[in-house]
């Protein structure tokens, strides 16, 4: 079972961590200076970064990590987000340390959107849903006629 802890970025965003013995994972890592320091300070090894959507604060971190420990990168298919080894699709099944995710499609803050859920990684199921989900609201940055429409009612 992973450890899940956020570690602070940027003014107000979180990088979260996966930890299993001295192996890492993190999830949408802003800037990469402060996940440095806690590997570092941990002394973990970093394995794999799961990137939900195409934002800057949570994809300004991933190449200075992923040129540091030469980890996969995992997220949204396409291309547009630079740093991505392994692009994923809704639905698609995959494993990190032997634990099963499961990518969905959750368009709506950015069209790219994907959440990651596991019922396998801890001892209840996890999701990380990115900017999906705020306090209290749903945030839409990319609004189409069609989620303005879906939204409205």
């Amino acid at each position: 079972m992973f450890e899940i802890f956020p570690i602070r970025a940027l003014s107000d965003n979180y990088v979260w961590t996966l930890v299993e013995g001295e192996q890492a994972i993190i999830v949408d890592p802003g800037e990469a200076k402060p996940v440095l320091e806690t590997l570092n300070e941990l002394k973990l090894d970093l394995k794999a970064i799961i990137i939900t959507h195409h934002h800057f604060d949570h994809t300004g971190g991933i190449q200075e990590l992923k040129d540091q420990f030469n980890c996969d990168v995992l997220g949204p298919g396409g291309g547009h987000i630079q740093g991505i080894s392994s692009p994923l699709k809704d639905n698609e099944e995959f494993e990190l340390l032997g634990k099963k995710f499961i990518a969905l499609s959750t368009p709506g803050h950015t069209l790219d959107q994907l959440a990651y859920y596991s019922d396998e990684a801890c001892s209840e199921p996890i999701l990380f849903c990115g900017d999906t989900l705020f306090l209290s609201l749903i945030h839409i940055s990319e609004p189409t006629r069609r989620y303005a429409i879906s939204y409205a009612v």
